[in-house]
């Protein structure tokens, strides 16, 4: 007989195979969860209905289906072993098939068997949907402690070493260096540490066939999920370490991938679940909607406000590429995943705000020849002062008497969010491509202490090395092109900031002064900022102000 994706739920479709927990020759008894889907509710185990043995397993990993779609092939109504003669009662010293219950024959129960059990990759942080594997620290039979480093995965924000959640021995590593794995991916098959004879009551026996409770089901699933209330108010089925994930705009991991791989942001999406949350009809929806406005309209164009907060729809559907091949030879290369997010963020916040880059030429003579004095005093292997440092400095300043650069903007809500801290998000060129590690609390540090944390931060992140709390909470950002050249830029604004200052390779130039012209040292300053929070006059007041503080360094250590 097939086996079927039955009915998970009211507006529920189908969803995409995470996990497939059984094999050609498996003996299943009803009730036993067989696979693992994410709909756009939740990751739910579905388990199977009757007894029986799989012939054949009809779906794969990544795999999306449609209710009703065959999952296995079960043959059911005969035991796995082979037919021989009649029947007879299994001697005293035999072990039962899995799953057939039988009478106890002694009042002491039998020492219970060591479970085994799969490891899957935990959640690892909002936006983070896989990983690269680097490292396995773990053989097959080799025993781990919960809290136990097992694996080392890349992700596009950092490299993680990944612990185990309980105690076992591993029975098989599920992954090879190099292997790209989903959240919820399995790593590893642990079998738990043998336990103590146990002293609580025997578990009732199962049900008849195709009669299993909910109950009964749940209780058969994965420790390495747990039930968790969804923002709908009814029990889902979720990965443990999800269930603590606190998300801004509710909505499912699969309906967020979904909006993710159609270009569609969630806070543009009135979401028609309990509590506003969006569903993956309502992505699709949306998405027919705008392609339908798109034909009426014959263009690429933003459609009006959707909803009373405003918000923009920023839906576009690119045309596919030329077989370039026909015009001469090409080389098709991978592109690196923290690549892949750079491009998704730069895309989001250019379509996103209304960007205004307003240039200014600072004159840092004075600043420069301070910073070489102090440099050359201080003692071997301190931590060089550079121009991002006391670029940090001033910024703060600046931030303090500008508020609004210090800001997010919540345009759903039509509200603007003002900060209190003062975190500057510092861009590193690195091989992997671009971070921003972020220095908390740059208003409390002193110059020294600064200089010492950017050196740290930015080896820490050319050595893959950064976590990725030290890439968040940046409210304002500072790239500094200095050191490569160039005399002008237009940085774009890392969202959901409000600004982003851009410093460029600074010049001898010609100055007027007191009517006299002399050289001056001048380093370029480019600001970006989002044009819907600040307006030109306050962009231009914010460069100027910055400019007097890199040409004053007595006012710049007055103001900070």
């Amino acid at each position: 007989m097939e086996f079927r994706l039955p009915n998970l739920g009211e507006g529920i479709e189908g969803g995409t195979i995470t996990a497939v927990l059984v094999k050609p020759g498996d003996t299943v008894k009803a009730g036993q969860n067989v696979v693992t889907i994410e709909t756009d509710k939740a990751a739910v185990d579905v388990p199977i209905e009757s007894d029986g043995i799989v012939e054949s397993v009809a779906i794969k990993l990544g795999d999306k289906v449609a209710i009703g779609t065959p999952l296995l092939t079960l043959t059911t109504g005969r035991s796995p072993a082979p037919a021989a003669a009649a029947p007879s009662p299994p001697p005293a010293a035999s072990v039962p098939p899995a799953g057939v219950p039988v009478a106890a024959t002694d009042s002491t129960p039998p020492a219970p068997a060591a479970a085994t059990t799969a490891f899957h990759l935990p959640n690892l942080g909002e936006g983070i949907e896989s990983g690269t594997v680097t490292a396995i620290f773990v053989k097959p039979g080799d025993t781990v402690k919960a809290g136990q480093n097992v694996v080392a995965v890349e992700t596009d924000k950092a490299a993680v070493d990944v612990p185990v959640e309980s105690d076992g021995t591993v029975v098989t590593v599920d992954v090879q260096l190099g292997d790209k794995v989903a959240i919820g991916g399995k790593l590893l098959t642990l079998k738990a540490l043998t336990p103590p004879p146990s002293t609580t009551a025997a578990p009732p026996p199962p049900s008849a066939p195709g009669s299993a409770s909910a109950n009964d089901r749940e209780s058969t699933a994965s420790p390495a999920r747990a039930a968790a209330t969804t923002s709908n108010g009814r029990v889902a089925t979720l990965p443990a370490s999800a269930s603590a994930c606190a998300l801004d705009i509710p909505a499912s991991p699969a309906t967020r991938k979904l909006a993710r791989e159609l270009g569609v942001a969630l806070n543009e999406i009135r979401g028609s679940g309990r509590g506003g949350r969006v569903t993956f009809d309502d992505v699709k929806a949306f998405v027919r909607n705008e392609r339908q406005r798109l034909k009426e309209t014959g263009g690429l164009t933003p459609a009006p406000a959707a909803a009373a907060g405003g918000s923009i729809v920023n839906v576009f559907t690119l045309p596919p590429l030329p077989d370039f091949s026909k015009f001469g030879p090409i080389e098709v290369a991978e592109v690196p995943q923290i690549r892949q997010t750079i491009a998704k963020n730069l895309t989001i916040g250019w379509r996103t705000m209304p960007m205004v880059t307003q240039h200014e030429l600072a004159d840092i003579t004075e600043l420069e020849a301070g910073r070489k004095r102090i440099v050359e005093a201080l003692p071997k292997g301190s931590s060089k002062i550079t121009m991002t440092v006391l670029a940090i400095k001033a910024c703060v300043a600046a931030l303090k008497e500008f508020p609004r650069f210090n800001s997010s903007y919540d345009m759903n809500a039509g509200k603007l969010i003002l900060k209190k801290y003062y975190h500057i998000g510092i861009a590193v060129d690195t091989e992997r491509g671009l971070v921003v590690p972020v220095i908390r609390d740059a208003d409390k540090k002193s110059i020294r202490d600064l200089a010492q944390e950017v050196a740290t931060l930015a080896t820490k992140a050319r050595e893959n090395k950064l976590t990725i709390d030290e890439m968040r909470g940046g409210p304002f950002t500072i790239t500094n092109l200095g050191g490569i050249g160039g005399t002008a830029f237009t940085p774009i604004v890392n969202y959901p900031e409000v600004a982003i200052l851009g410093l460029s390779k600074s010049s001898l130039q010609p100055v007027v002064r007191d009517g006299q012209i002399v050289a001056r040292l001048m380093m370029p300053l480019s600001l970006t900022y989002d044009h819907r929070v600040i307006d030109g006059a306050d962009g231009c007041r914010f460069t100027v102000r910055l400019a007097q503080l890199f040409s004053d360094p007595l006012r710049l250590l007055m103001e900070t």
